[in-house]
Parts: structure tokens; sequence; C-alpha cells
């Protein structure tokens, strides 16, 4: 046929699904309205327009806009392919009188600005890459809306709901596990069907850094049933730890599965790379996911345009079974100590713990500086004075599994003069 092997492989990949072969079956009677499409497949707009890129993209389909509607057609190239194919085997679909384009009250558009609806953004992102400080900069730069925020943390302790407690946002905290995981994935649906209760106007959800989203779509088909139609679900965000990911790509699947998902990853910390390291994370990312847009953030900082968006059109991959299981989960550990500390101390001992923990973070009391915030990602030790409290705690989240008990335990006992209580 003439084409290329990257041609051949997009053909290949719009044919390699049910409901892009039933479009195909209903557009060979004609030209369609994708209104007409929405109804005879039972979609919902977003879902629809993935597919429609993609036999799009592939040369199989046409596609026009009439109006606000884009009008669908079997190509040249698509119409040996749709010979094929039976209409009837999608059922009543061919059989759709009505247009929804004639009823103004279902457009595409009065869909997005249905009142009600709350805008619903997913940070995932690996541990310590800026996912709760990008929340931060979203809620100050948002402050004059109402926004809901659900907290997903690893470890029992909800060191980043700390963090981002504020009296005017209502939050809600699932810890101990993946939001993803089987453990946890009915509270995430309980929680995201309360919290629409709230006609918040956005909600974002801050998943733990071993999150493996790739069962999103599951999770928001549940909560529709739960709750109605009450989200309208903007997209997936993925940070990108600039200064650990390549370690971390080649020895953990979830961060694979991360960007994998994503329709837009977000470059973190690249104020400490330089631009040769950062042109070499982004042709990494783009080999996982070749269609998310990627944006830089610096120190913290990010351009917020993408709220303005649709990140939906970004979407690469189809929903998939997560990774996160309770067999798969990692060992993670607390600490509480009630005396102050010495920051040198602190410091050889969370340095002695580096290279066998995922993540460190809590709150110490110094001797010299007075409460911190402290935050361990790699070999990087950062502090930033915070408020009082009621003693210091950190969590532990561990590459070893058990054996990272002993380890604490020595590392403490040859570093620190006080006393520390270490539980599961």
């Amino acid at each position: 046929m003439g084409e290329s092997i990257a041609e051949t492989a997009k053909v290949y990949k719009a044919l390699g699904d049910e409901n892009r072969l039933k479009i195909m079956a209903l557009l060979k009677g004609g030209e369609k309205c994708a209104c007409k499409l929405l109804e005879a497949l039972d979609v919902t707009q977003p879902t629809l327009s993935h597919h429609m890129k993609i036999l799009c993209d592939s040369g199989l389909v046409s596609g026009r806009k009439e109006g606000k509607w884009m009008q669908y057609s079997i190509s040249e190239k698509g119409k040996p392919y749709a010979e094929k194919l039976e209409a009837d085997d999608i059922g009543d679909g061919e059989r759709i009188d009505s247009c929804m384009c004639s009823r103004e009250q279902q457009n595409m558009e009065g869909e997005e600005k249905m009142p009600g609806k709350t805008k619903l953004y997913v940070l995932s992102g690996f541990l310590g890459s800026g996912k709760t400080t990008l929340l931060l900069k979203l809620i100050e730069a948002l402050k004059d809306k109402r926004i809901g925020i659900i907290q997903n943390e690893f470890g029992k302790l909800g060191i980043d709901g700390t963090i981002l407690r504020d009296g005017d946002i209502q939050m809600k905290e699932i810890n101990k596990g993946s939001i993803f995981c089987s453990c946890l994935k009915l509270s995430f649906v309980q929680a995201l069907a309360e919290m629409a209760d709230q006609k918040f106007e956005y909600l974002f959800v801050e998943s733990s850094g071993w999150g493996d989203p790739s069962n999103v779509d599951e999770i928001l088909g549940a909560v529709k049933a739960m709750a109605g139609d009450r989200y309208d679900f903007k997209g997936m965000l993925c940070l990108v730890d600039a200064l650990n990911f390549l370690e971390l790509l080649d020895d953990e699947e979830t961060v694979r599965r991360q960007i994998k998902h994503c329709h837009m990853a977000v470059l973190t910390k690249v104020d400490l790379v330089d631009g040769e390291h950062v042109d070499v994370l982004k042709e990494k990312i783009r080999q996982i996911n070749p269609v998310c847009t990627i944006k830089l953030s610096s120190k913290g900082n990010l351009d917020l345009s993408f709220l303005q968006k649709d990140l939906l059109q970004y979407r690469w991959a189809e929903a998939e079974d997560t990774t996160n299981s309770v067999e798969t989960k990692p060992k993670s550990l607390f600490m509480n100590v009630e005396e102050p500390v010495t920051k040198d101390k602190l410091e050889m001992f969370l340095r002695e713990l580096a290279d066998d923990m995922y993540r460190m973070k809590g709150f110490f009391r110094l001797t010299e500086d007075g409460w911190n915030q402290v935050d361990v990602v790699g070999k990087q030790i950062d502090y930033k004075p915070c408020d009082g409290q009621e003693k210091s705690q950190m969590v532990f989240i561990s590459k070893i599994g058990p054996a990272a008990i002993r380890k604490i335990v020595a590392a403490w006992e040859k570093h620190m003069e006080v006393k520390m209580e270490l539980k599961n």
C-alpha cells in the first residue's frame, strides 16, 4: 500500500479498539454528526473525542466542523477497512432519528458550562516530585474560587495534609496506601461522591507518589454511577522530578505508568539542572507518552494557563489495571520524637538512610532553628520553617521493606542522644 511503518502502525492502533470499530461501522452508512455517535455508543464527549482523534490521525476517517459540532465520514483510505464491518453489530446506533445538534440544551458547549459541574484535576508524580508545592500555588491563584482537595498520603501520617490545611479549603485525607489500589479505591470513590455535594468550582486530587492512575476512568465511572454526572474531568497532571527521574525510571514501573496516563507532564526543579539535561528528560517522556503536553517548573512556579485549556485532547493511553496492590505496597513507617534535636545530627541520620528510602518527610523541632518542615528526596535534604507541632514526626517509605526498621533504629542510636518512637 506504499505506507510507511509509522502510518501502518497508526492504522493498526485505530482498528485495535472495539469502540473505534463500531464508529467505523456507523460511518459506513454515510457522514454523521458527533452527537449521533455519542448517542449510539453511550460514551462521554471526551472519550469520543479521543477515539475520533486516533481515527482521524490514522487517515481512516475525515472530520469537518459545522456550527458547534463535528461531522465525520469514512475517508477513501478507510473505505476498504469499513467494508469489512457490519453496522448491525452495534445495535440501534444506525436508527437514531433525532440529532442532538437541534437541541440547544444538549450541545457540547452547554455541557461544558453546565452549572453545578465541578472541574476535576488529578495530580500524580513520584515521591518528592513537588505535587504539594504545585497545589499550594493553585490554591493561591484560585483563592477567589470555591476549592476542594482530596489528599492521598501513602503513610499513616498526613504530613502534606498538615501543610495544605487551611480554614477556607475543604479537604478530605485518604491515607495508608494508594487511592488507585483495591485497598482504598472504594474510599476514593466515596470521597469523590461526597465532595460532589459541596458544589466546588474546582476539586484537586493529590495522589500518593506511589499511585498508579491507570484505572482512573474506572473510578470516575463508579463515581458517576454513585453520585451522577457531577464532575467535569479536566485532566491528569504528572509531576516529574528533574533531579531524580532518570534513576527512578529504570527501577519503578509506577513512574512509567504515571507518565503514560497523564495529559500534561510538568518537569519540576529545572532550576537545579542544565538545559541539556532537560532535553534528555523531555525525550524520555516522549518515548513513554508522545502526546502529552510538557511544561517546565522552576522553584515551584508554573504557568497556570492550562486551567483554560482542554487537556483531554492530549490523552495517549487506554485505561488499564493499576499496578497498585496490597502485594506491591512498599513498607512505610513513622517516627515520633518529643525533644528537640540538632540540625547537624539530624542531617547525619537522614543521609545514612537516604539510599534505602524512597522518601522521608516530616516536621522537626531543631535546637537552633525551631520548627522546620523536613523533606528528603534522594540525596537532597530541604528545610523550611513551619508552624509549631505537638511533637516531631517523620514518615519513611522504604525501598528495602521491613529491613528498614533495623536500619532506622541503628542510625538513630548512632547519631542521636534523645529518645524516639518508631511505629508501623
